[in-house]
């Protein structure tokens, strides 16, 4: 038989094999003229799937008698552009499927290097920026806060530091400063909330004044979210937190932001920040002023807020010294200063991330990294 005949007669064998084989699979699919039935005669009834396979095998060897090595690389040739598929299969069929990537989902989702590790901060990590600034001068309209012997409201003092405060920190034309109030007007808790959640806040800096009548000397303090660590600091929190007109719905979302930690970190950093700078400043006009530090307190303002937030008391109007100090607006541009240095430290030292131990590419033993 010639060589050439033969490849046709067996393209044609393969060709019914394939097309069987799509039948099978889909009964729908119509027989055609096989070109089978044209190279060997017609058939009188379909040949079975087994025997063409057979007959395939048979013209197999007997075209590749004395030349089969030669004859196999022209059948590949001929068959190849006919039935790509047919390669495609035994490829697959002979590639070692792949090994399934394993995953450990407890190690994945461990947080912990990230979450409780002192070196690391994430604003830092994560490169987050400051552009908004929301200050918030407590109380206004029918609430007067804390009020002086002398009849000194809290709300006039702490309202006009912050319009002050406000005006320092924009001519640096880095910040956008919002205050949730810059008139004598009633604001919720629940309201000044909403409208630094609304104006996308990077830091809300509430500003208040205290009265401590059981204290023999003036005090200064900066809190920032977290549980009470004594009587007193619940006793002030349940002050600046009634009338909150928060309702109990809204408060289970936002009881939910206790595990913030990057708002828990950079709020506590806020508060040592102004702390230190207030504290130093004040202490030059009142040498007997003590410096309570930072303080944790479950202030309703300070978690409704998404950004870091801080609430500054800034000083006792219950002392008469300290009251009549506040009436004095060059004073007020001292602690208006202290704040704004405060803040600013805080933004300098927002990008620095220190490492212990290193320094430069060397281990502070003298060794080289």
């Amino acid at each position: 038989m010639h060589n050439g005949d033969s490849t046709k007669i067996k393209a044609a064998i393969l060709r019914e094999v394939y097309e069987d084989n799509l039948r099978i699979a889909d009964p729908r699919l119509q027989p055609t003229a096989g070109r089978c039935r044209q190279g060997i005669k017609k058939i009188s009834r379909p040949i079975p799937l087994l025997f063409l396979f057979f007959i395939c095998l048979v013209f197999y060897f007997i075209a590749g008698t004395g030349q089969r090595h030669d004859q196999e690389a022209a059948d590949s040739v001929a068959i190849q552009p006919v039935f790509p598929w047919a390669e495609i299969i035994y490829k697959q069929q002979q590639s070692p499927p792949s090994a399934p990537v394993s995953f450990d989902a407890n190690r994945l989702l461990n947080y912990d290097l990230l979450l409780n590790h002192n070196n690391i901060r994430l604003s830092a990590l994560f490169g987050l920026g400051v552009q908004t600034i929301v200050i918030d001068p407590g109380h206004g309209g029918k609430d007067p806060g804390a009020i002086g012997s002398n009849g000194t409201r809290e709300k006039d003092i702490v309202l006009d530091i912050a319009l002050h405060l406000r005006d320092r920190l924009q001519k640096t034309g880095r910040y956008k400063v919002l205050l949730t109030r810059n008139t004598d007007t009633f604001i919720s808790l629940a309201d000044r909330v909403k409208f630094a959640n609304t104006h996308h806040a990077d830091l809300f800096i509430s500003l208040h004044i205290n009265a401590l009548p059981q204290k023999e000397f003036n005090v200064t303090e900066t809190y920032y979210f977290g549980p009470p660590s004594d009587m007193h600091t619940m006793r002030l929190a349940e002050q600046e937190n009634r009338g909150s007109e928060i309702m109990t719905g809204d408060f289970k979302d936002m009881i939910k932001k206790i595990g913030n930690v990057l708002k828990e970190q950079e709020s506590a950093t806020l508060a040592a920040t102004i702390q230190h700078n207030l504290f130093s400043n004040m202490k030059k006009y009142d040498r007997v002023i003590a410096d309570n530090g930072i303080k944790i307190a479950p202030f309703v303002v300070l978690l409704g807020v998404n950004a870091p937030s801080v609430l500054v008391e800034i000083s006792c109007i219950s002392k008469r010294e300290e009251e009549t100090n506040l009436n004095n607006p060059e004073y007020r541009q001292k602690i208006m200063a202290s704040l704004q240095e405060g803040i600013t430290g805080y933004l300098s030292q927002r990008q620095t991330q220190v490492v212990k131990g290193e320094t430069n590419g060397k281990k502070i033993h003298g060794k080289n990294s």
